[in-house]
Parts: C-alpha cells; sequence; structure tokens
C-alpha cells in the first residue's frame, strides 16, 4: 500500500509539471501569451479599442510597452473636462501637451469642457490645433467668460467640420464672414448674439440639417432671417424675458419638424414648408401682462404650419391662446392636419374651434386634461 501511494504521488507530480517547469509557470507563461495576442493585433484595431477610453486614461496605455508609448497619438478623439476637484494648470498643461504630441493626426471628436478667465488666448490655441487636423466633431463647454468672447476664426471657416456644439456662457463675437460648407449639425446654448449679420451666417450653412438653439439671448438683434433650404428638424427653446425682443424669420423649404418652447418675447416667423410632418409649441412662463401679444405671436407662427400632418399645443398654449379669443378668424385652412394634440381641450377658446374648423381631414384629437366646457 506505501508502494502504490508512493506511485500515486510520483504520477500526480509528473501531472503538474511540463518538461520540469512548476503549475505556476505556466500560468504565468499563458498571461504573457494573451499580452502577446493582444500586441500582435494590428495597429488600427489597437487605436478603435483605445478611441473608447477617456483621453486622460487613453495616455496613460504608453506605459505599458515600447509599442504603445505612442498608440494613443493616433486614437481619433480628444476629450477634456475640467472638473472642480482638477489642479487648473495640471488641466490646461495636460490638453496642451496631448495636443502637442499627437502631431498632425486626423482629430475626429474634438471636446473641452472648461472655464476661460483670463486663459482665452490658450484655449483659443486649442481650438486652432483641432482645426488645424480636420476635426469634423467640435463640441465647446465654456464658463467663466469675462467681456464679449471671440473663437479663432479659422472655426467658423472649417470645410472639415460636420458637427458643432457651442455652449458659451456669454457675449460671443462672431466673425465678419463664417462660411461652413459641410456643417450639418448646429447646437447653439446659453450664447448672447451681438450682430445680426454674423449671427445670420451661422444659422443659415448651406448644408445644415439640424438646428438647435437653446437659451441665447437675442436681445441685441432687431431682425435675423435663418434661410436653411436642407433643414430639416428645428428646436429653439427659449426663456428670454427682455422686454426688446428680435424678429426671427425661418426660412426651410425642406423643414420637417419643429419644436419651440419659447416665452414669445422674440418674434418667430415660419415662411411654409410643405414637407412638415410635425410641430410642437409650447409657451414658457411670463408676466400675464403679455398674454395678447404672445397669442398673436403664436398665431402667426402657426399660419406657417398650415401643411403640418401632426400638431401638438401645450396646455399653456391654449391658456394663452384663450386671451385673444378673435385669433381664430385669422387661421387659415390646415388641409393636410391628421392629428392634433392638446394638453387641455379648452371649449371656450376661439383658437381651438378655429382649429378643429378649419382642419378638414383631422383623424386623431388628443388631450391630456380635463375639458373646459362652454358656460351657457
Amino acid at each position: 500500500m506505501v508502494l502504490w501511494s508512493c506511485e500515486r504521488s510520483s504520477q500526480v507530480m509528473d501531472e503538474s509539471t511540463v518538461n520540469g517547469k512548476p503549475k505556476c509557470q505556466r500560468l504565468h507563461k499563458g498571461k504573457d501569451a494573451g499580452i502577446d495576442k493582444i500586441n500582435r493585433l494590428p495597429e488600427a484595431i489597437l487605436e478603435h479599442i483605445l478611441s473608447f477610453l477617456p483621453t486622460v486614461d487613453a495616455v496613460k496605455t504608453s506605459v505599458l510597452c515600447k509599442k504603445w508609448q505612442y498608440l494613443w497619438t493616433s486614437i481619433p478623439n480628444v476629450e477634456f473636462e475640467e472638473d472642480s476637484s482638477s489642479k487648473r494648470e495640471l488641466f490646461m498643461n495636460s490638453v496642451e501637451r496631448v495636443l502637442l504630441l499627437r502631431g498632425c493626426s486626423h482629430i475626429r471628436r474634438f471636446y473641452i469642457a472648461c472655464n476661460v478667465f483670463d486663459d482665452a488666448y490658450r484655449v483659443n490655441l486649442w481650438v486652432s490645433a483641432a482645426v488645424q487636423q480636420n476635426v469634423e466633431e467640435c463640441s465647446l463647454c465654456l464658463s467663466g467668460i469675462k467681456g464679449p468672447f471671440a473663437l479663432p476664426h479659422c472655426l467658423f471657416i472649417s470645410t472639415s467640420l460636420t458637427n458643432l456644439e457651442l455652449y458659451v456662457a456669454g457675449a460671443l463675437k462672431l466673425p465678419s464672414k463664417i462660411d461652413l460648407p459641410n456643417l450639418k449639425y448646429l447646437i447653439l446654448m446659453k450664447i448672447k448674439f451681438l450682430d445680426e449679420r454674423s449671427t445670420e451666417q451661422l444659422l443659415s450653412c448651406p448644408a445644415l440639417q439640424e438646428l438647435f438653439v437653446e437659451d441665447c439671448n437675442w436681445s441685441h438683434l432687431r431682425a435675423v432671417t435663418i434661410f436653411t433650404p436642407m433643414l430639416k428638424s428645428l428646436t429653439i427653446r427659449d426663456k428670454d424675458r427682455h422686454r426688446v425682443g428680435c424678429q426671427v424669420m425661418i426660412c426651410a423649404n425642406n423643414l420637417e419638424s419643429i419644436y419651440c418652447k419659447s416665452a414669445f418675447v422674440n418674434d418667430y416667423c415660419l415662411r411654409e414648408s410643405c414637407s412638415l410632418m410635425e410641430a410642437v409649441i409650447d409657451v414658457a412662463e411670463f408676466p400675464l401682462s403679455r398674454s395678447r401679444e404672445a397669442a398673436y405671436r403664436i398665431s402667426k407662427l402657426l399660419q406657417g404650419m398650415r401643411s403640418v400632418k401632426s400638431l401638438e399645443l401645450s396646455s399653456k398654449t391654449i391658456e394663452v391662446l384663450t386671451s385673444a379669443d378673435e385669433i381664430y378668424i385669422h387661421l387659415l385652412v390646415f388641409g393636410n392636419l391628421r392629428s392634433l394634440n392638446l394638453g387641455r381641450l379648452d371649449l371656450k377658446c376661439g383658437a381651438v374651434w378655429g382649429l378643429l374648423h378649419h382642419s378638414p381631414h383631422l383623424e386623431m384629437l388628443e388631450f391630456r386634461e380635463k375639458v373646459t366646457s362652454i358656460t351657457r
């Protein structure tokens, strides 16, 4: 029995070794083999993998081995976000180091979120570097701005730019000439517009398909025309409560959807689009003393929506329209309207009756709140 046990033990020992190497060494060798397999992948695939990492983490991979030392410099996305815990100078230097070491590698997406303070010159250098590297999508979220702020002119004449997102908490001084021939997607937030001509140029890029304008200040402008023949989607969210508004004419022959939530200090006019599929009008909070003025501006906007197929008016919109019952007289026929969604069906509202009366092909009527009946 003792002999058998020794033989069995010897057999177990033989199974746990290969070429005289312990099992732990074989495990270590397997791990190294896995790393080797990753390193043998084409650089294009490795760069694609790195593109899913935040820029800061992608840079950290440079310490893995010699092959990875500069691999991150070819990733297509450059994204930096300053937070309250960051040391400002360290953050600024990190951005500059990455842009410098990248050389001339193409940038697909460039995203910077930071305070400007007294470093406008450095921030503009970053943007210029991205433009020089043929950036396609540029997203800038800038706060801490002192006085009118000007971004580099090269950003507004880029031929590679297709997407532009500007969140600028302050006055933005636009260049006198703007030429973005391939821009398709534009988001503008918190911007105070200063000049009518340059604002018109920015909002009227020839290839623009989607335009989103939120919480911007138009009070320095009197009249602006948005001429965008390729525009398909327009969103306006406007809480501007200044006494002086701007007249905004929207000319978009191929517009398919429009969403407008506004205090209607600004006077939005839509030149009729035969392609319009859906429209939403909502009213932001404003003094009750301005209800009739807002009602007439909503009515004017509705005139440009006569070909719409689906229309939604919020409860607040119906409330405002009720303050000017005579508006229904000015409503034209909505010959294509199939679906009408009302936040509240107020049967005392002349505009509601006008819409129902002037929509001969209406198929669906929806409302979310109670019906307010007529008092006889």
